[in-house]
């Protein structure tokens, strides 16, 4: 009988403690919503950022960095195919004067949901944030990728670059100020590793070598105000030196300037 009132009482303890869960968090999140660290969703709030775009030319023998101003511009309300509210962004780009006509890019669709923020860009469909915000929290931001997604632009072979699905989303420097390139500091502010990883770096002219780095960094209440992505391989010279080694893949970073 003690055993079995032991028993009991152990439940009813376990069935407390996971009610009591359940009714802190949803009040938690309601006062620092996942949508607080996004850019605002609403027709006509933009974010104007430096980009620049690093590219490979020559066959794979040299590379240059061309420099914009982007403008991301939500422009539109939708609704999704699963009946979820969408917003419209479109993006404009400029030179670094912004003198030039603003010309559009592409656009990408960002949906919201109570734990997370999905954004879909070129039909590539990344959870670039999740609740909880939590230096344990890990994800799949990748998971509705197919395999490979760059490869019809860029012949990767290393698993990294082309199983993007197997990249695990982690939180770093939650609430931590950050410094953007123009001296600008945020004061709170968290940052979406995606992905660090690098082989054969220094390049020696015979070894295979590649760099994958993705982070984005988000300010409470303006959105995504620093991205830095790095994708390129080094493929190799054939042993008997008949042609030399070549680089493909591609960079860009982005570091906010102005938004309203």
């Amino acid at each position: 009988m003690k055993q079995l009132y032991l028993a009991l009482l152990l439940v009813l303890v376990t069935i407390i403690a996971t009610t009591g869960c359940h009714k802190i968090q949803p009040s938690v999140y309601a006062n620092n919503p996942i949508t607080s660290y996004y850019m605002p969703l609403a027709i006509g709030k933009y974010i104007t950022y430096r980009m620049d775009s690093l590219t490979f030319f020559y066959f794979g023998q040299l590379d240059t960095t061309s420099s914009y101003l982007a403008k991301d511009i939500v422009e539109d309300s939708i609704t999704d195919n699963l009946g979820r509210p969408g917003w419209v962004v479109t993006r404009y780009l400029s030179d670094t004067t912004g003198t030039a006509p603003w010309q559009p890019a592409f656009s990408y669709v960002v949906t919201p949901t109570v734990n997370t923020i999905e954004v879909n860009e070129n039909n590539l469909r990344y959870v670039k944030l999740k609740l909880p915000m939590s230096n344990t929290v890990t994800w799949n931001g990748d998971t509705y990728l197919d395999q490979a997604p760059f490869q019809d632009e860029f012949s990767f072979s290393n698993q990294i670059n082309t199983n993007l699905w197997t990249w695990n989303f982690t939180y770093q420097n939650i609430n931590q100020p950050f410094v953007v390139s123009n001296n600008t500091t945020y004061d709170s502010s968290v940052t979406v590793l995606q992905v660090n990883d690098s082989s054969g770096i220094p390049i020696i002219d015979t070894v295979f070598a590649s760099r994958t780095y993705w982070t984005e960094t988000y300010a409470k209440n303006i959105g995504l105000i620093y991205r830095q992505t790095t994708m390129w391989e080094y493929q190799p010279a054939p042993p008997d030196g008949s042609e030399p080694g070549y680089k493909i893949g591609f960079g860009l970073k982005l570091s906010i300037v102005d938004h309203n």
